[in-house]
């Protein structure tokens, strides 16, 4: 009970931040809405804000499983530096974070939330090594393996986390990513860190490994598939601008009221024919009267679930693009609905995930037709 009571209030501490971020941008702007530079400026700092929000919950509903890995092309580069800042508000300033990164433009396989993780679990038990301060060097190497014990042939991106503490004795890293092994204090670790960071790369098609001597510090370094698929970053089609967007009608179903109206007035914002829903059924009633060109589903809802009222859809309409709004932790159960003619939006979303979702979609059913 301590240890979860020193968890949820770490938790607490982190969104109340998050939340202070949006809550204090939108009261600025309330109160100066005829400021259009300043305006700008707080509605950028309130989703910087938003966005550490959602990476945070994605990052516990990981931990605690209910996520499924979404192996995926990871510009390995850009990843290290994006989660930098993030490493270095949460282990403090008495520690100093420095990289060495030699694999710009070079792409990786891996779910980049669980990539984080393991780099945050890394570095807090360099920090938990140096207990008096000290430096964390992460760097990244290419590495082609030949004839490896572990891995099959074929080039690898390492990335490697440096401490200069206390450092381990061979039987103690031998033992290291056993679930529930720790060498710390009662009640200072759970021994889930690294078996997680194992658990992870082991799910990614690579691997990790320790170098430490007692005394001399620690690396652990961790082996990630290159690959030459393009990042999702670089996948995003050209976004139609203003004027651009072709004529199409979206069908939005969703029972919160905030998110329908977010919808509905991103998509007029857009130039789409929004028509709204608040359930499954009340959006297969609509269905009997309207063919739209794109239909949008929040997944969790009470009554019929996202899913249920995809097939009824898709029974009526085969060919209807479907985009699934949903919550991190119903990754799994989407995927068993999705198909070629279907996207998800894990929520939060911003008006551009919508938009290039949409552009997508109706581009696909236009080459069909």
């Amino acid at each position: 009970m301590e240890a979860v009571g020193r968890l949820t209030g770490g938790i607490a501490h982190d969104f109340n931040n998050l939340l202070q971020g949006i809550t204090g941008s939108l009261d600025l702007i309330s109160r100066k809405p005829d400021d259009p530079g300043r305006v700008s400026r707080w509605a950028g700092a309130g989703l910087k804000a938003a966005e550490r929000g959602a990476r945070l919950a994605s990052q516990l509903l990981s931990f605690s499983r209910t996520q499924k890995l979404e192996i995926a092309p990871i510009d390995i580069s850009k990843a290290v530096d994006g989660f930098v800042d993030m490493l270095r508000r949460s282990i403090g300033p008495t520690i100093q974070i420095r990289t060495d990164l030699k694999t710009d433009g070079l792409r990786v396989e891996g779910d980049q939330v669980q990539l984080e993780m393991a780099v945050l679990n890394l570095a807090l038990n360099a920090r938990d090594a140096m207990p008096n301060g000290g430096e964390i060097l992460i760097t990244t190497r290419l590495r082609p393996l030949q004839g490896d014990a572990e891995l099959p042939d074929g080039d690898y991106v390492e990335l490697a986390v440096k401490d200069f503490g206390t450092g381990m004795t061979p039987e103690v890293a031998e033992r290291a990513f056993e679930p529930f092994f720790t060498t710390k204090e009662t009640g200072k670790g759970t021994g889930l860190g690294l078996s997680q960071v194992y658990g992870t790369l082991h799910q990614s098609g690579g691997t990790v490994r320790i170098d430490s001597t007692p005394g001399a510090g620690t690396t652990v370094r961790l082996y990630l598939r290159r690959t030459d698929g393009r990042s999702r970053d670089e996948q995003q089609p050209r976004l139609p601008a203003a004027g651009e967007a072709p004529q199409a009608t979206v069908l939005v179903v969703d029972d919160d009221p905030d998110v329908r109206a977010f919808l509905k007035d991103s998509l007029d914002s857009l130039g789409y024919e929004p028509i709204v829903a608040d359930d499954g059924a009340a959006a297969l009633r609509t269905l009997e009267r309207v063919i739209p060109d794109v239909l949008i589903l929040d997944f969790a809802m009470p009554g019929m679930n996202g899913a249920e009222v995809a097939r009824q859809a898709r029974e009526r309409l085969p060919e209807l693009p479907i985009i699934f709004a949903s919550g991190y932790s119903e990754s799994a159960a989407v995927s068993s609905v999705q198909g070629e003619r279907s996207r998800i939006l894990h929520k939060p979303f911003r008006v551009a995930d919508l938009q290039a979702a949409i552009a997508e979609l109706l581009k696909s059913a236009a080459g069909r037709s």
